[in-house]
């Protein structure tokens, strides 16, 4: 990723705007964007779904090349070591398929006409339209129920015109959310399973992790339940459809 953020801001455009374009493609196979705006803090750049496979993205830029721009020839390209390293263990962790997404940074534009996705194992070009869905359902990782509980937060306080001020989806960082109550005064939620048993940390102790904590901050937890529609006792499986049980904010 750019340190400069104007140009991170500028080549995440031209990634999602080249990713969307292969997936627009795929018609009637199911697909859809995880992660499709730039927030940190994130292990990847973008995340996407096809059928029961998931691919995280992280942009890197091209420093060197031989021959046709959609050979590999002699390709060399920059990822911040420790960038790279957090990427392909969270992707790891959470059953993902890691793929760089090699830029052209002075003409902003992709490596490759195709998918642009390397495999950074192999070093070969991946093209998610061809690899087949497993067979087995895949159970969805602790990030991607993660990202749904959150995401049904973040709806349910937007349908109250409250104001997010920020917002994240990795599990083992809190809080998930930041915003605005009507009062003006500033909240925080921590996101968890509606049948988790976890005890959540006290207001005090989330507030002290807080840059520039105002006076008054106040803390709530969200229980979301996620139910498969086809066996009620169980989470869904990676790509099906679920039900939602999310009755509101508790205050901590």
């Amino acid at each position: 990723m750019p340190s400069d953020q104007k140009l991170y801001l500028e080549a995440f455009s031209v990634c999602r705007k080249h990713l969307q374009t292969c997936l627009d493609k795929l018609g009637e196979r199911s697909h859809a964007w995880l992660k499709a705006e730039p927030r940190h803090p994130s292990f990847a750049d973008l995340i996407f779904r096809v059928g029961n496979r998931i691919y995280a993205v992280l942009i890197v830029r091209v420093e060197h090349a031989h021959g046709h721009r959609n050979k590999l020839t002699n390709l060399q390209i920059s990822v911040i070591t420790s960038e790279r390293d957090l990427f392909l263990n969270e992707c790891k962790r959470f059953n993902m398929q890691p793929l760089f997404f090699p830029m052209w940074m002075g003409s902003m534009t992709p490596f490759s006409m195709d998918w642009n996705l390397l495999i950074p194992e192999s070093g070969r070009l991946s093209d998610p339209s061809a690899e087949e869905d497993s067979p087995q359902p895949v159970p969805m990782s602790e990030w991607e129920l993660c990202n749904i509980r959150v995401s049904t937060v973040l709806e349910h306080l937007r349908k109250q015109h409250l104001q997010i001020i920020s917002w994240q989806d990795i599990p083992d960082i809190r809080p998930h959310i930041l915003f605005r109550a009507a009062d003006g005064a500033v909240c925080w939620v921590i996101v968890t399973s509606a049948e988790s048993s976890e005890i959540l940390p006290s207001s005090a102790e989330i507030n002290k992790q807080l840059p520039d904590s105002p006076d008054e901050v106040r803390g709530y937890s969200a229980r979301v339940g996620l139910r498969s529609t086809k066996d009620l006792s169980s989470p869904p499986p990676r790509g099906d459809s679920f039900f939602i049980n999310f009755t509101g904010l508790d205050p901590l």
